[in-house]
């Protein structure tokens, strides 16, 4: 029996496969899922909020945060959709929404492909340990059947 197939290899093999998951999904864990990604929507939200107050400030008839000026921005906002002041504040407030559930998506995908990158690399060591397994079985099947055919040449001889 060759020593790739030996249960001390195949238990080291299967212990190296549950450490690599094991600090993978730690790894995974201590990155606090919740809180990057809210980090991620903030962030995205105040880029959107960022656009939106510049766009106010300058996109009226009068430039600044005045009444007159915030009007003009609203009522400006508001008339790239067909609207007035009010349609202005929603005009406005799309990019800090858009920016934030974008910014949410992006990193909870990033998360999702790290996570299924472990796993798949997981699976892949499993399958290994299967593959040698297998193998470790056939060679037993063999010895097995060779040991038979001993036993039953030397009851045949004992039988004589």
């Amino acid at each position: 029996m060759g020593s790739e197939f030996s249960p001390e290899t195949i238990q080291r093999m299967k212990d190296a496969a549950r450490k690599g998951m094991k600090e993978t999904l730690d790894e995974l864990g201590r990155d606090h899922p919740k809180v990057v990604e809210g980090v991620g929507a903030a962030v995205g939200s105040a880029l959107g909020g960022a656009a939106s107050y510049t766009a106010l400030y300058f996109g009226g008839t009068v430039v600044g945060l005045s009444a007159p000026g915030i009007t003009s921005g609203l009522a400006a906002a508001g008339g790239l959709v067909g609207g007035g002041m009010a349609a202005g504040v929603g005009v406005l407030a799309a990019p800090v929404a858009a920016l934030g559930v974008v910014s949410y998506a992006i990193i909870k995908k990033r998360r999702n492909a790290k996570l299924a990158a472990a796993l798949n690399r997981a699976i892949q060591q499993l399958y290994t340990i299967q593959e040698m397994l297998m193998g470790y079985a056939e060679y037993c099947r063999e010895e097995l059947a060779e040991i038979k055919a001993y036993i039953d040449q030397l009851e045949k001889l004992i039988k004589e």
